[in-house]
This record gives structure tokens, sequence and C-alpha cells, in this order.
């Protein structure tokens, strides 16, 4: 067939060049020489595969056979027989013979960690000189050769391709067990780091592969845990060759050769999606950017971030645009074509309180490839300066956002807390400094205004508000949280009481045990008087959300009452009759019924209404109520196979002391009913 084209590939190059070709339409052959690179190209949309090491005769004997007028080699660039091979088998037809080269870009030049060698010979010569463990970062190719002549072979360990070759090579070279690591890359700087760790390696060696081939990522590793690196160069860097093409060069080179312009078909690759960088600065000066920032920021031809952020990036030949949020750098992207390496960034770092979240899910529905890179958190210096271990400390953000701080403080032995301002600092300082042993804030971290503040008292703080209007965070060492049991529960004399009904202390417990709260539930607590259900709820998880429902004025100030005299900033009082009083509210995950004013059935349509899988458990004293009750459960379950019904009824017993003896005093006895439909699967 005229114009047709055989493509040795097997790699990421040769990948791309596939997938435009198919998306030209232009006809080809793919040849890899594993099962591997077959599965790869397979999964890619590639159907036209052959499979098999091929020597110079096979070669011509398919040239012939099938016709092709261009063969296209992107064989590995250390593939250098395979290529061979090739280039003989193309000559000896007179066929045109093109070479897709990997760009390895520029060396980085030798030092006493990093030396680049011409071959094989030369970097088995350099790893003789390294005493301790060695990481081969080169494939299987020539493993039995590096294991032969160090002879050592315990210390060697090598990243190798998971297919049956791979190993079948390593355990042929001497390793076995852990030594073999097979695992399918692109590989982070973080995960190359993780595992130089891991094998605890003196020396890695590696190819000059560039960057499709993660050298550059394998060099940021070594360099930063400290290790020797060896660096095969690539063998087409030492010649020259008028044949060799990149990939968008090969492109121009084929549309030219079959006269059909294929230059601007695109691959369907996420190689090739748009691709925009979120990076996090740290907490100010340019002394706390990475390095990773500091290459991102170098490469970037436009710079996004608040105004705070950007104005500290002195870069003349940089664009800068003072927009933080993803619809507006869109709208800029959209209305201004041609930037190829946007950056954006962010204060601290990426991963606490950042809008770099929000801006991820933009920017990946937009069809953007989101690269993250982390900074130094204020966090990690506040951390630092007051000398704490992070993995005995709980961090929790009040930044902008509603947080139930005081249940934290008492349940979190130590604590670090975002606020969104200084003021904001001040009003959490004075709602926890009776439960605190120690408070302070660390003030504007990683700057010449960083201060560190010891919070003793209330004129102490007012003195902090009114110097200081920077960024800070709190670390508390709370008092209250040594003291809760891990069982908690409240006994009825800790309840401000008056003559409104409570569920006594042990139907409580049990009740409270029923409902089964989530750390994220969103109770209601129907008829709730004192507040006795709410108070233990809202007390036993500081992500639990309370809405206490109650008609009876009396109650409303109990309520209050006794909300503020445990610091209960995740109760909310609700006056009015149920089911009227639950119309604004949120949609509820669990439901308490102390009292229903004899509207049981509309209080549960109206429950089931907004979340028609809401636990409910219902307390009845009077049998009227649970008469009334139990017809409805009889009536719903004939209606419905999801719902299920969970009843007990519980008498319990105390005893008081008169005189030398003790004298029984018998609560009423209650039903507890738990109604919960269920999902049933399809």
């Amino acid at each position: 067939m005229k114009d047709k084209i055989l493509l040795f590939g097997g790699t990421t190059e040769g990948r791309k060049l596939s997938d435009i070709l198919r998306g030209a339409d232009i006809p080809h052959t793919v040849s890899v020489a594993t099962r591997y690179g077959e599965e790869i190209l397979r999964d890619c949309g590639e159907n036209d595969l052959l499979v098999g090491r091929k020597n110079a005769k096979d070669i011509e004997e398919l040239i012939k056979n099938e016709g092709y007028s261009i063969v296209v080699d992107a064989t590995h660039p250390f593939a250098t027989l395979a290529s061979a091979e090739i280039k003989k088998a193309c000559d000896n037809l007179k066929v045109e013979y093109l070479r897709l080269s990997r760009n390895t870009g520029k060396s980085e030049g030798q030092n006493e960690l990093l030396k680049y060698v011409r071959s094989l010979d030369e970097a088995i010569e350099e790893l003789k000189k390294f005493s301790g463990n060695i990481l081969l970062l080169t494939g299987s190719k020539d493993l039995n050769t590096i294991a032969e002549r160090l002879q050592d072979t315990e210390r060697i360990y090598a990243r190798v391709l998971p297919n049956e070759d791979s190993i079948r090579k390593c355990s042929e070279a001497g390793l076995f067990g852990k030594q073999i690591i097979a695992m399918q890359g692109p590989f982070s700087k973080a995960m190359n780091i993780a595992l130089i760790k891991e094998i605890g390696a003196e020396v890695i060696l590696t190819k000059e592969s560039g960057r499709t081939g993660g050298l550059y990522e394998k060099l940021e590793a070594a360099n930063e845990c400290n290790v020797n690196a060896i660096v095969i160069k690539n063998p087409e860097s030492l010649t020259e060759e008028a044949s060799h093409y990149d990939l968008e060069d090969i492109v121009l080179k084929v549309s030219e050769l079959i006269g059909i312009d294929i230059k601007s078909f695109k691959t369907n690759n996420s190689d090739d999606k748009k691709v925009i960088t979120l990076a996090g600065i740290g907490p100010g000066k340019e002394y706390y950017f990475t390095k990773e920032c500091r290459q991102a920021i170098d490469s970037a031809d436009v710079i996004f971030g608040a105004e705070s952020v950007v104005s500290r990036i002195e870069r003349k030949d940089k664009v800068i645009v003072p927009k933080y949020k993803g619809e507006d750098i869109l709208e800029y992207l959209e209305n201004n074509k041609g930037y190829a390496n946007p950056v954006v960034l962010y204060s601290g770092d990426i991963s606490l309180c950042s809008g770099a979240k929000k801006g991820t899910d933009i920017f990946e529905k937009n069809g953007y490839r989101v690269k993250l890179i982390s900074g130094i958190s204020s966090v990690s210096l506040f951390a630092k300066a007051l000398r704490l271990s992070l993995e005995d400390v709980r961090v929790v953000s009040a930044h902008g956002r509603e947080c139930n701080v005081i249940g934290y403080v008492r349940s979190e032995s130590q604590l670090i807390i975002l606020p969104s301002d200084v003021k904001h600092a001040d009003e959490i300082c004075k709602g926890i400094l009776d439960i605190s042993e120690r408070i302070s804030i660390g003030y504007e971290l990683g700057t010449d205004l960083e201060k560190i503040y010891e919070v003793s008292d209330e004129r102490g703080l007012d003195e902090f508000v009114q110097n200081e209007k920077g960024k800070c965070l709190i670390y508390v060492k709370s008092r209250a949280a040594c003291e809760i049991p891990v069982c908690r529960g409240l006994s009825d004399d800790e309840i401000i009481r008056g003559k409104v009904p409570m569920t006594k202390e042990e139907i409580r417990a049990l009740s409270i045990r029923k409902l089964s709260l989530t750390r994220d539930a969103v109770l209601y607590d129907i008829g709730a008087g004192t507040g006795s259900i709410s108070l233990e709820a809202a007390m036993s998880a500081t992500g639990i959300k309370v809405y206490s429902i109650e008609k009876n004025a009396e109650g409303i100030e109990l309520l209050k009452k006794n909300r503020d005299k445990f610091s209960l900033t995740n109760m909310e009082v609700v006056e009015g009759i149920a089911p009227d009083a639950l119309a604004g509210l949120p949609s509820p995950t669990h439901v308490f019924i102390g009292g229903s004013s004899g509207n049981m059935k509309d209080i549960l349509d109206a429950v089931h209404s907004k979340n028609e899988y809401a636990r409910i458990v219902i307390n009845c004293v009077t049998l009227e109520t649970f008469s009334e009750l139990i017809q409805i459960i009889n009536e719903e379950e004939k209606k419905c196979p999801e719902y299920r019904t969970d009843i007990i009824q519980i008498g319990v017993t105390r005893f008081k002391k008169a005189g030398n003896y003790h004298l029984s005093n018998a609560l009423n006895p209650v039903y507890i009913v738990t109604i919960q439909k269920v999902k049933i699967d399809e």
C-alpha cells in the first residue's frame, strides 16, 4: 500500500506519533518488542500491532511483504542494537528511514554527587567505588552484566517493569525478594525519594532519558537525599545524524513525504492536555520557596495569584496577573491565548486552607491537567517555633468556615487552630481561656514581623489585637481534654433543671446508643425540654450539628442556659412546634423525638420528606403515645418493605438512702422505638 508507515515503538514518543497517525487516518503498523508494550498501545486505542524483536532480515521481509514506504524508528535511545538493525534493513531496501529521537535536554554538569559517563562499562567502574546499596533505574536489559561485574549482588536493588520478562532477568542476575521493585512509571520526585530512603541507597544509576524518561525527577530526588547519581549519556547525543528528528519535526517530515498535512492533528493522549501548575510559595519570604516552586516560576510564561502573593515575585521577564479565583484565571487565559506554562501561586501550602482545592476542580473540569506543588506551611513553622511534634497535635481550620473550636479544645489535648484573622483569633482565645492550660499565638510566621505571643489573660489579648493586623495561628494545650472520660456522658445533676421534663440519665444513655450518631451527624432533638439529649449529642463529636426544637418558653430558656454552660457552639435552639419548626432546617441524618404534642404522624412525614433514610429514635412514656406510634408503624410497614423498627421497654429503679436503709425509687417505664428505612439493592 502506497505511503504505508512502519513505526517501531515502545516509547512515549512512539505512542504519541501513533496517536497522531491514527487521528489523521494515516495507514500504519506499530511494531513493539514485548507483550507489555502491546498492552499499553492497545489501551491507547492502537490495533494494528506486531509483537517481537526483529533483526534486519526479519524487517526486510516485513517491508517487502507489506509494502511499507516509510519506516520510523521510535525505539528507546539506548536500544542502539535495535536501531542499527532497523536502519540496516532500510538501507538495503532503499526505504525512507526516519529516527524519532528523544530530546534529553542539557546535561546538568558534573559535581561531586552527579557524574555523567559515556557507556555502561564506565558506569560499572564508577559503581565499584561505592560500598553501600545501589539502586538501578536502568531497566532489566543490562542487569546480568552489572551483577556479574559487581559480584556483590546483595546490595543491588533494581526498579523494573512489572512483567514476566523483567522479573525473569532480575532472577537470572541473582536478585530476589525486596531487591526487585516491579513498578510502572512515570515516577514523581517524591516517589523516588521514598524509594531511595526505603532501601538506604548510597548511589543510583540511571540513563540520560530526558523528561519523558523521568530523568529530572530522579536527579532531584538523589540531590535531596544527598546520594550519588551516575548517568549514562544518551548515545545519540554523542553523534549527529541528519535523519534524527523530534516529534514535531517528524510530523512535518512525514507530511512532506506523503503529501498530507497532518501537523494540525492532535493526539487523544492526556499528555496533550493544557497544563496548569498550582504551587504553594510558603509563608512569606522567597527564602521559603521550595526548589520545585522556583523551577515552576522560572519556566512559567504567566503567573497568577492574590496581590499579596504575586507582589513577592520579582520577575521582570514574566507576565504577572493579580488574579487568584479559578473562574477569573480561566477567563484571562481564554482572552489571552498562547500561554503554555501558566502557574498559580498560593500562600502557604496548597494542602492546607488553600484556594488550590477549588482551583483544581475548576481547572480539571475545563480540560486542564493540573500539576500540584506543595509549599512550606505556617503550621510547620509554628511547630518548629514551639518545638512541637505534629503527630501529637490536631490541626483544625476555622478560617472562613464554621468550626466547633470549643468542642475541639474539650476533646483534643493539643491543638493548632487556623483563624480567619486577628479579630477572630481574639474571639476564639477569649472563649477557651478557662479550659486551656496554654495558649500561644504565632503571628506573621516566616516574615520579618514574626512573633510568638503567650496568652495568659484577656488584657494580653486586647493588647495583641490593638497592635497586630496580620495573619496568625493559635496553639492550645487543653486542660479540659485531659479530664474528659473515654466514654463521655452527663449525670443529671450536671444539667440545669427546671419544671420542664428531662430524659433521665439511664434512659438517655440507651437512647443515645440507639441513635448511633456519626461524626458529621445532623440531629433534630424534637421536644428537647431541658436539652439533655441535645447536650450529650453535641458533646460526643465536634462535627455533629444539633437542632434543639422546643415550644415551651421555660424550656427554651433552659436550653440556652445549658448550651452556654457547656459552651456548645454546635447546638442551635429552635423555638416552635414540630413539624412546622422543621421547615427551614437542613436535612437531618438523625432524629430524637422526646415529645410530639400529638403530631407524631406529621413529624415523621416531615422528617422523611427531608431524608427518607434518617435514623429516628422515639421515647414513649404514655401508652397512648406508644399505641399511636405502633399504629403508624404497622401502616408504614405494609406500604414500605424497607421500613425497619426496633422496640424495647426499659424500667429503671434507683435507690436512695433513708437512714440506715436504701429505698427503691422506680422511674416511669419507657418504650424506646427505633425507626429507619434501609436501602435495598436492586
